[in-house]
């Protein structure tokens, strides 16, 4: 009954999503396309702005009359003008009139004869108000009014009219085209939009080298200029952004990225545009690291250099008035590293008065410009140690690299007049392991961290790591939707969002389909980064781990490819870019290290597929480079090197390798023949790992079939009628010449997929034969070992050996069943809970990337909560068979994350039915506050943390019972091991429910 409840509650909801989400991604409906009851045509408008109103105004005027001209296919007409000097319009011209509160004097006398009513928005930040207005001035007999609170407001409102008729944000870094149409009507209502859920919102440009550092050298060159600028203004802007950490790697070219300095309109741009510029965590008082490195004063140090640095920041506190910026106060050591010297807090104390007095002596006021302190690494440390920062100045809370974020405001910290913010990253270089190829971004986990640190007050400014941006496009226009709107996007209507973000840049009769790719894509990133991917990884012999994880890449791409051969050429330009390139990528990137991984396997069985699967890798990588040629090609080179970050080659340092590289091929010598006293012909099961694999073991060889220490290489899991539903073995050549096959079976209701074969290079070296079991055929209580033989043309022979065990649980018994030596859940899929209410699923979130999400408290519930006294409990029934008295291992996989409160570490606690829970911490306690625990390099890569408790557990039902103590203990998976867990990446896939 409570699944049932669940489900309906599931469907309620997602039906409530629809609903919402058209209004989340595009806002409420501000024009149509077709003529409906006292609807403006605005089909060829003419574009009026206040003469002297902001400058981005006219700026997005002009942009928004080019857009005209991509939908409609004629280019809107722009003027300036006042109150008093109004153009009258040509017949059939529609007046958009546009204009700030602060700034225009057409929009203050519309206000003022009362025609235009903006009490909604009058003192709020950036927000707009959109009508239709009879007779709002002489010679105009209706308008379109679109009215901001402030320049920004203004410059959205007009944006959004541009979204809504069909131009993408993105239309020019993804080439996406506008959909055509004749007419574009505005809807005669007063609509209001805002306020923003954080007042800046925007991206920082990093580890741009070498993909846009070449792409902006081959077209803009030879600096990150003002033109190029300009695109990423726009965008922003277009998105309802307003922040900007600038490009600023340093070396090659040399000296590196200076957005100060690299072109003199930079900054100027910047402020006409609208946008709000400020510098990254470690560059304080509006100056670039790289400015330092050429200035030739010195070592970045204040305890041996104070004075120089102190020059240096007086300079760009002097080269910011008047500009619109957000000064990054404090201070970080040479190359983003620690702080030299032996009492940090005292250095950042004086680095920070030091700093404010600089301000003060040019502004007038300590607090004359917006400040942020950025409690990055070891920065926070410091933080927790005490230093006390002024109120006023913002505090920027980080996530750990890797999308995890480790602090949230106290109760104290949220009343902060500087407010606090959040800087997370889409990618990163750095350890353990860098990452910044494709988006490999879980959209589930974005949510769900920053929905997260909303909630909790971060809501002053979200910036976002981006990289080379144009990678990026899904990740960050799901985010800064949360940021100006944190409702847009939640939990459960992420799949929804996707659907309309895709119906706004492709054909809407395939966005459905194509917002369900760009979801599976997601879900398949929750499993593990590209760059953290080897051979290795997933496991070849295990739950048919590594060849899942490959098909669902691969069935991926099919219905990719399906999509594209339906769009017609321009379209099939930006879904190439949004979707197949990283799919395909994606899929290749796997195929090379599954054929790594087999490789290297077979190998070491000395198969004599071994070398095919060695080309099969090289085959792979080298369509790894082709796919770039092919990107690079495209649009005649607009894009070319853009996608270039190597990928293949890590070690093991974070450091990513200068070109791309596989190692460790295995061959065999095909020439050669296996000993005679072994055959030609091997057999090996699921699961099975080999004692002496590819060795000759004297004795147990000699004799056929494997016999002593080798019989386990032929022997199945015990299999049950609860356990999987079929186990494979497999047929494989070991010599040079061919092998005839056949196999049988002792017992009738033992199925085969194949009964005989051939192994040649022809027919293939390697055969894979499923194994079913009829289990109505299955005698009651049998309890046996069925035998399946395998006879080779050569004279080899083997037997498999399959366990079988026909077994019941009793006709009462509701829950999961052990089979195959252990019991998998998924978390979301609890038997009973205390308090159902209390719990919500994250169905996006978890490495189940084709099944359920991750669990946990709902945050109403509150944090910190004691276990068990006030924690609500999920409950796990299932059935165990095997009579084992003790050291039954249950293994808790959790959505990886860090304390993020300083007295209130996550914890968790497990009962078996009634036995005492212990409340134990999810991570161990760092060395200091604000240290990253122990274990978190491996967790951050596999994105889950393993914890583990044993019990006393004999053969029976049982119930195991869970409790955390917050919303953020996120519970995946679940398995009890009673002695039949194989080792694997994921873990074996949930066991039987009945």
């Amino acid at each position: 009954m409570l699944a049932l409840e669940r489900s309906l509650l599931c469907t309620v909801t997602w039906a409530i999503a629809v609903l919402q989400v058209a209004h989340a991604l595009f806002e409420p409906p501000i024009i149509t396309f077709e003529a409906a009851d006292d609807s403006l045509d605005i089909t060829r408008p003419l574009i009026v702005v206040d003469l002297d109103d902001h400058a981005g105004l006219h700026i997005a005027a002009n942009a928004v009359a080019d857009d005209f001209e991509r939908v409609t296919g004629e280019r809107a007409q722009t003027t300036n003008a006042t109150a008093d000097d109004l153009p009258s319009a040509d017949n059939g011209t529609a007046v958009i009139l546009v204009g700030a509160l602060d700034s225009s004097s057409i929009i203050s006398a519309l206000v003022s004869s009362e025609k235009l009513n903006t009490s909604t928005i009058a003192g709020q930040w950036e927000s707009f108000i959109v009508a239709v207005v009879d007779e709002p001035f002489d010679g105009v007999s209706r308008a379109l009014v679109i009215a901001g609170s402030d320049k920004r407001g203004a410059i959205f409102g007009l944006y959004t009219l541009s979204e809504q008729m069909g131009v993408s944000p993105w239309y020019w870094w993804t080439d996406i085209v506008p959909k055509h149409h004749d007419a574009v009507y505005a809807i005669p209502t007063s609509t209001t939009f805002g306020k923003p859920s954080v007042r800046y919102r925007g991206i920082f440009i990093n580890d741009e080298s070498p993909a846009l550092n070449t792409w902006v050298m081959d077209n803009f060159g030879p600096k990150y200029n003002s033109a190029f600028y300009a695109h990423v203004f726009e965008l922003l802007l277009r998105m309802k952004a307003n922040y900007l950490w600038p490009a600023m790697w340093p070396g090659y070219p040399n000296p590196g990225n200076s957005f100060f300095v690299d072109d003199p309109l930079n900054q100027a741009t910047a402020d006409a545009y609208g946008i709000v510029v400020s510098t990254s965590h470690h560059e304080p008082m509006q100056r670039a690291t790289n400015e330092w490195l050429t200035s030739g004063n010195g070592t970045w140090d204040w305890t041996t250099n104070k004075d120089n640095v102190t020059t240096f920041f007086e300079a760009g506190a002097a080269r910011a008035q008047g500009y619109e910026s957000y000064f990054t106060m404090g201070m970080r050591g040479d190359s983003d590293g620690p702080l030299s010297g032996d009492d940090p807090m005292a250095i950042l104390t004086d680095v920070i008065a030091t700093q404010r007095s600089i301000i003060a002596n040019m502004y007038g006021n300590e607090t004359a410009v917006k400040q942020v302190w950025a409690l990055y690494k070891e920065v926070q440390e410091v933080y927790e140690q005490g230093l006390e920062v002024p109120d006023d100045m913002t505090l920027l809370l980080s996530d750990d690299n890797f999308g995890n974020i480790r602090r949230l405001p106290t109760d104290d910290e949220h009343k902060r007049e500087g407010g606090l913010g959040i800087y997370y990253h889409c990618e990163f270089v750095g350890d353990p392991r860098s990452y910044k190829w494709l988006n490999a971004n879980s959209l589930g986990k974005a949510q769900q961290q920053l929905a997260n640190a909303h909630s909790r007050g971060a809501d002053r400014i979200w910036v976002i790591n981006v990289a080379d941006i144009k990678p990026m496009e899904t990740p960050l226009s799901m985010i800064m939707a949360m940021a100006y709107n944190i409702s847009s996007v939640t939990r459960d209507t992420i799949p929804q969002w996707l659907n309309a973000y895709a119906a706004r840049e492709l054909p809407e009769e395939h966005a459905d389909e194509a917002g369900d790719l760009l979801l599976a894509y997601s879900r398949l990133m929750g499993v593990r980064k590209h760059e953290h991917i080897e051979g290795s990884t997933f496991s070849l012999l295990n739950y048919d781990e590594a060849d899942r994880i490959l098909n669902a890449w691969s069935t991926l791409v099919d219905r990719a490819e399906a999509v594209y051969a339906q769009l017609d050429d321009a379209h099939q330009l930006s879904f190439y870019q949004l979707l197949l390139h990283p799919i395909k990528a994606s899929y290749i990137y796997n195929a090379v290290r599954v054929a790594q991984a087999k490789n290297s396997w077979y190998g070491q069985q000395r198969r004599t597929s071994a070398n095919d699967w060695a080309g099969t890798a090289l085959d792979y990588f080298g369509q790894d480079y082709d796919l770039q040629m092919e990107w690079n090609a495209m649009l005649d080179g607009k894009w070319a090197e853009i996608m270039r970050q190597t990928h293949y080659g890590y070690t093991s340092s974070w450091r990513a390798p200068i070109r791309d590289m596989i190692t460790g091929l295995s061959y065999v010598q095909l020439r050669q023949d296996s000993y005679p006293a072994v055959g030609q012909m091997g057999v090996v099961v699921e699961g099975a790992i080999e004692p002496y694999v590819g060795l000759f073991n004297e004795g147990s060889d000699v004799a056929k079939p494997s016999r002593d220490d080798l019989v386990p290489v032929v022997t199945f899991v015990t299999t049950s009628p609860y356990g999987v539903s079929s186990q494979w073995f497999e047929v494989y050549g070991r010599g040079g010449g061919d092998v005839h096959w056949t196999a049988s079976t002792e017992h009738p209701w033992v199925s085969l997929s194949s009964a005989e074969g051939d192994l040649s290079a022809s027919s293939g070296w390697d055969t894979r034969i499923d194994v079913q079991v009829d289990w109505h055929a299955v005698p009651d209580g049998f309890n046996d070992t069925s035998l399946i033989y395998i006879n080779g043309s050569d004279g080899s022979y083997e037997e498999v050996h399959l366990p079988v065990i026909k077994l019941a649980v009793p006709d009462d018994f509701s829950g999961f069943v052990e089979g195959g030596g252990y019991v998998s859940i998924e978390a979301a899929h609890y038997t009973s809970s205390s308090d159902p209410s209390s719990f919500i699923e994250y169905p996006y979130l978890s490495r189940i990337f084709n099944g359920s999400g991750t669990v946990g408290l709902d945050a109403s519930v509150g944090r910190n909560l004691a276990i068990p006294d006030v924690a609500p409990s999920l409950e796990y029934a299932y059935y165990q068979f095997s009579d084992i008295a003790d050291n039954v291992t249950v293994t808790m996989y959790f959505t990886m994350a860090i304390d993020t409160d300083p007295d209130e570490p996550f914890m968790w606690a497990l009962s078996l039915d009634g036995s005492t829970p212990n409340a134990t911490r999810l991570m161990p306690e760092p060395a200091s506050a604000g240290e990253l625990p122990d274990g978190w390099g491996d967790a951050v890569q596999d994105q889950v943390w393993t914890r583990e408790q044993s019990f006393n557990s004999s053969a029976g039902a049982h119930v195991l019972e869970y409790w955390a103590n917050g919303p953020a203990v996120l519970l995946e998976k679940i398995v009890i091991d009673m002695g039949g867990v194989k080792d694997s990446y994921l873990g074996p896939r949930e066991s039987m429910l009945v």
